[in-house]
């Protein structure tokens, strides 16, 4: 499929939430909703989008003390690994492929997750056949003392969510007989966005970003002596960015991270970055795939 900008910023507002009705983030992008649900059908189609998921935001569903974290590794088989991971650990949320050149450089696994324990679970990731240099980095902790009660209502919707994910706010109102504005009530509670901190439900797209001809989202893995604070002026009008604020992969390497539109694109920032003083691109990391896991929300949620 040949992407154009307005799919990828379809896609995007797909990622961070779900939209049901006309939004101010709509609205600033410039879609109406209509337009918005016709790029996602357009991108489902086409098979970069292979499905929606429901998960949840677990710290506010269950209360108590949470860390919200992010797992690279190098996996030896990156599939068998991921099933692996997901049978023993109860909270993963997001599961990433990568493809990486060289082959023998770069996370090809990566994970997000939610954990009360994340040292043990470190240590069994560590301990799989097959599985080296993992790194782990927590990029948020979540302190909530009591859990968000659910009615019997709120709990119905969730299922009902879980197994039509990609619905639209008039099939929810008619399934359930109840009106937009009920909806819209129930909805509010219980999504999770920016500006809805207490919010338990996310639902997000699986991407397949190998179906994409014209457009790849890239790490380079750089050798520098520059610290973080130094090379992102560098870079930033360039439309890069640090990856995890600049904390160094592998104990050695430099993340930066861009969205590239064709092999051109891809080789002026290849120049650009190896035309820096003190910069040299060790390696390329092809984000492949993005799978959401949904597999542990009918348990928890008491499906």
């Amino acid at each position: 499929m040949i992407l154009e900008p307005r799919d990828i910023t379809a896609l995007r507002l797909a990622e961070t939430r779900p939209f049901y009705f006309q939004d101010p983030l709509l609205t600033s992008a410039g879609f109406t909703l209509t337009e918005y649900r016709q790029r996602l059908n357009r991108l489902t189609t086409a098979g970069i989008i292979r499905s929606f998921h429901l998960t949840l935001f677990i710290p506010p569903l269950l209360g108590g003390n949470w860390v919200w974290a992010g797992i690279m590794t190098r996996a030896d088989q990156p599939y068998e690994t991921a099933h692996q991971l997901i049978d023993r650990i109860p909270f993963i949320t997001e599961i990433l492929f990568n493809t990486c050149f060289p082959a023998n450089l770069g996370p090809n696994l990566a994970l997000l997750l939610f954990s009360r324990d994340l040292e043990t679970e470190t240590r069994f990731i560590q301990t799989l056949p097959g599985v080296r240099e993992t790194q782990v980095f927590k990029i948020n902790e979540y302190p909530f003392p009591v859990s968000l009660p659910l009615s019997g209502e709120e709990k119905a919707l969730i299922r009902f969510l879980l197994q039509h994910p990609d619905t639209d706010a008039e099939t929810i109102a008619a399934n359930f007989g109840q009106s937009l504005n009920w909806i819209r009530a129930k909805l509010d509670r219980l999504l999770w966005t920016q500006d809805n901190r207490n919010g338990i439900i996310r639902i997000q797209p699986s991407i397949n970003w190998s179906n994409a001809e014209n457009f790849g989202h890239f790490h380079f893995l750089l050798e520098t002596g520059y610290r973080p604070d130094q090379l992102a002026p560098l870079i930033a009008d360039h439309n890069f960015t640090l990856i995890m604020s600049g904390t160094l992969i592998s104990n050695r390497y430099l993340g930066v991270e861009a969205d590239v539109w064709g092999i051109a694109d891809l080789f002026q920032r290849l120049e650009f970055l190896e035309h820096l003083h003190g910069v040299r691109v060790a390696a390329l990391i092809y984000n492949q795939e993005v799978l959401i896991n949904d597999h542990w929300v009918s348990r928890t949620i008491g499906a």
